[in-house]
Order: structure tokens, then sequence, then C-alpha cells
């Protein structure tokens, strides 16, 4: 007979909490057989999670698919018993997730379709989110692989990791200090451990990965602090002349460059067009001014180098989407 519809969320939820404990139980967890040493400065991280393997914990009930995740420290050394396709893992019902999984010793390939393979070293790690066009496995060559990983529906935090993928690329590389390899660390022992208060702390534990991930990769892309010095360099300009609206010619020229030498040197560095990042800039002011004053829209816009109340009023809703009038009641002003 056909289980009603209503009893499947709860039998995919069980399964689910059942064969991810399967999982922290398996031979492939790293400790149980011999594999690649680790590298010092990993050591520790490894020998960390290898404790908290020894006595897992099945998942409490609220413990399923859509409240936490899944995870596991593993060492693989047989080439053929380890190939992942990010095409071909899910099933018919199967919900979209992503996947991160950072090297502690020896190394493996990840590789994009069409193009060659890339090796994780300790210290690199990888998201695949799935489905995408990706590959990850055990080549031949290698002394093993052991490495830390944890799984992801949760669909807001797979967005923007898969938002951040298509920027910056599925390879990220990080010191055993960082924030990344502090949170990956917590989630893999969570994993083992179900520590978590409940489903709201594991939910914090996520976006704290998340935020950890989304900062190293602002790090990875300007690592000498390029962007936000010329950011808050503009942002000075900008507020130092209120009244009087910069163009990208005066600020180009403080510079030393042309017009279109300082648009393209600026968009290069922070993804954004001069001209847009500036009024834009006063928009936001203005719409503080709208909130902590009582002062006019007029004299706002006057205040913010807006010609008149029209002027600002087209501008500020193409970046607010709300009259400034609207804007200030909507918070009760």
């Amino acid at each position: 007979m056909r289980a009603r519809p209503a009893n499947r969320p709860r039998a995919d939820a069980s399964l689910w909490r059942r064969r991810s404990f399967e999982v922290l139980k398996s031979g492939v967890v790293a400790g149980q057989l011999p594999g690649p040493e680790p590298p010092a400065a990993w050591e520790p991280h490894l020998r960390q999670l290898v404790d908290a393997s020894r006595a897992p914990v099945e998942g409490p009930r609220w413990w399923t698919p859509s409240n936490a995740y899944f995870g596991n420290v593993e060492t693989r050394t047989d080439p053929h018993a380890y190939r992942w396709d990010g095409m071909h893992r899910l099933g018919p019902r199967a919900r979209p997730l992503v996947f991160f999984q950072l090297t502690l010793a020896g190394w493996g390939h990840f590789e994009l379709y069409g193009k060659p393979p890339r090796r994780v070293t300790p210290g690199t790690a990888f998201f695949a989110v799935v489905p995408s066009r990706h590959r990850y496995y055990l080549p031949e060559e290698s002394p093993g692989w052991t490495f830390a990983w944890i799984g992801v529906y949760h669909p807001y935090v797979l967005r923007r990791i898969a938002r951040q993928v298509a920027t910056s690329g599925p390879l990220v590389v990080t010191p055993p200090s960082s924030e990344l390899v502090a949170s990956t660390m917590r989630l893999v022992r969570g994993a083992f451990e179900k520590d978590f208060r409940d489903r709201h702390d594991v939910e914090l534990a996520l976006f704290e990965f998340l935020l950890a991930y989304e900062r190293r990769a602002d790090e990875l892309r300007d690592p000498e602090g390029d962007r936000e010095r010329l950011l808050e360099w503009l942002r000075g300009r900008v507020l130092a002349s209120r009244r009087r609206p910069l163009d990208v010619d005066e600020v180009a020229a403080e510079r030393g460059m042309s017009r279109s030498h300082f648009s393209h040197h600026f968009r290069a560095c922070t993804g954004l067009s001069p001209a847009r990042y500036m009024t834009e800039l006063r928009v936001h002011e203005a719409a503080r001014a709208l909130l902590a004053t009582r002062a006019p829209v007029k004299q706002i816009a006057t205040e913010w180098g807006f010609a008149n109340p029209t002027h600002f009023g087209r501008v500020f809703r193409r970046f607010q989407h709300a009259s400034p009038a609207a804007y200030r009641r909507s918070f009760g002003f």
C-alpha cells in the first residue's frame, strides 16, 4: 500500500538521518586505516576530528535535511572507489545541495567540465554545487586523500555559496588559522557530536560558515586591501563635497588619470561604476537624514547635491524603490 503523501517528509527525514549517521561509522572515517601524513600545521585539526569521530551521536528528531547538514572526515586510498560527478549524483526527487571539502593530508583532483584537473592539497578546499558540471576524484598517482567535508541543503546558504562560486571559482586556499577553517571544524565536529542546542543553533553555525567563506573570498580577491582603500577614498571625497556633486572627470584628475582610465581602474578594482557608486552614496546619506532629522525633503535634497526635489525623488526611487516621503513614512516618521 502506498504511503500517504503527508507521511513522506517524515519518512524521508528519518532515512536521511539514518544514512548520514551510517556515513559517520563507515570504514572510510579518517584514523581507522593508514593514510597520508598531514603537514605539521594541519595535524592538530585532523587529530581533533579523528577524536570526535570515535563516538558519533545519532541526530535528534529535528535533525533533518532542512534544519541541519551532514559531514565527515575521511581518508581515501583506493582510486577506483572515490569519484563523484556533479551532474550524476542526484536522484529524480533529490534536492540541490552543496558540498565543501577541505584537504588535510595527501591530495586529490577537482575539475570543471572541459578544464584540466586541479590538484587539491592541504589547505586547499573546494565547493561542489550539485548539480553542476564538475568532478572530483582520487587519481592513481596520489598517495591518498584525507579531508573534512560537509553537505548543506539550506536553500539560502546554497544560493549565496553558488553566487560566490560563480564569481570567484570553486577552489579556495585557506590557512589553518582562518575563520573558514574554524567554522568548518565546528560543523564537522558537530556532525559527530550533535551538540547544538536546537535547529536555530545549527542555522547560526551555517551562517557563520557562509560569512567566513565570503570574507575569505574577499581577502583572496583583494589581498592588499586596495579595493577598500579606493572605496574609502572616494567615499571621503563625496562626503566632503555633499552640496556639490563630484563628477568622474574631477575625481579622475585627482588620481592623475583620464576619465576612461580611472573608470576602468575603479571597476576592475571594486566591481563598481564610480558614477553609480557616488550617486548611491549620496542617496544613502540622504536616506539617513530623512530618518534622523525632521528637515523638509527639499532641504535634504539641497544638502546632498540634488538639483531639486523632483530630481531627488527620481534618483532616490531608483535606489530605494520608494519616494523620499514614502520612505520616511514607512519607518513611522
